[in-house]
């Protein structure tokens, strides 16, 4: 039996619907490919490497490396001709290059839009990644910048996620804070693999040690100090007794909105007690802050914040969380 070659129209054929439908320019002068899982007959786009040049550092370096006769056909023709392209990381997606050259080659009123009329998380997350990856600065400040104004609709779990990948130290404190004040239900596994496992363990670790600090707090309720002006020392530690049983363990309880204990402390000084004069509740409330133990609770996460912003210059760590993105 013969075996059978495909005819040049049918390896024309094969090329064409390989071509991107948009992002393969006829003006082009750099052509790429890309097999992925979500992709795995392949893709390639025709680029510009004016444009790719001038706005990444990665492909500035990758479009200035030398190139003479001495070296093989091969290495020479590589993203000239559709079947020798420049490989982008099979560990890139297909969803997340389009939207990189959606950013780079379209006006921002071409950008995906979300159901609320802004734009979408998942192309600014696109861009973050892709951006970092290959070296834009303006891709990376643009993601930023849009995830700002997203406020909190934009998770916890995947701000910290982006922080610890891609660089964004100064996004870390306010996305723990943020995770510190969720109940860890609310977390699922998706949310847990994007927190990652040294995140995850400093969020436990630290709502464990937070919970039995305050009810240590709420348990023992604090000796009041009487001022030497006071005629009632009684009737004021009374109310003062009073006021921690039925209000303070409240408050510290609560099972919706618990209150922070320096919070508490603030209150107790600004609000008056029942029952209570007012230079024993002034001396009593100061005592407490010497003490410093309702301040602990800020103590425990500024010791999670800054063991977490280490790990953000540990390269294997940094290389492993690229992993958990890519």
């Amino acid at each position: 039996m013969h075996e059978s070659f495909p005819t040049l129209d049918e390896k024309m054929d094969y090329i064409f619907s390989r071509r991107h439908p948009e992002f393969y320019f006829s003006d082009g002068t750099a052509l790429f490919e890309l097999v992925s899982r979500d992709c795995p007959g392949g893709v390639l786009y025709k680029l510009h490497i004016g444009l790719l040049s001038h706005r990444s550092g990665f492909f500035a370096t990758l479009f200035s490396l030398p190139r003479n006769q001495s070296q093989a056909k091969q290495i020479l023709s590589e993203g000239t001709v559709d079947d020798n392209p420049i490989k982008f990381p099979s560990t890139l997606s297909r969803s997340d290059v389009d939207y990189l050259l959606m950013y780079l080659y379209r006006g921002p009123s071409m950008y995906p839009m979300d159901g609320t009329l802004v734009l979408s998380q998942q192309f600014l997350v696109s861009v973050l990644k892709l951006s970092t990856f290959f070296e834009i600065e303006d891709g990376i400040q643009f993601a930023i910048r849009e995830f700002n104004r997203l406020g909190d609709r934009l998770h916890p779990a995947l701000q910290f996620e982006l922080a610890r990948c891609c660089g964004i130290d100064f996004w870390i404190p306010h996305a723990f804070r943020r995770l510190m004040l969720m109940d860890i239900t609310e977390l699922d596994a998706g949310h847990v693999t994007q927190i990652g496992r040294s995140g995850y363990f400093w969020l436990t670790q630290t709502k464990a040690k937070m919970q039995a600090l305050r009810s240590k707090i709420a348990f023992h309720v604090p000796p009041i100090v009487n001022s030497p002006e006071c005629d009632t020392h009684d009737a004021c530690a009374t109310a003062w007794t009073r006021e921690w049983q039925d209000h303070v363990r409240q408050l510290i309880h609560h099972p919706e909105n618990p209150i922070p204990c320096v919070t508490l402390l603030h209150d107790l000084r600004n609000v008056h007690v029942t029952g209570l004069c007012e230079k024993c509740q002034d001396l009593t409330v100061t005592w407490l802050w010497g003490k410093c133990l309702f301040t602990q609770e800020e103590d425990l996460f500024e010791e999670a914040v800054q063991a977490l912003e280490k790990l953000q210059s540990e390269e294997v760590l940094r290389e492993a969380a690229w992993d958990s993105v890519l």
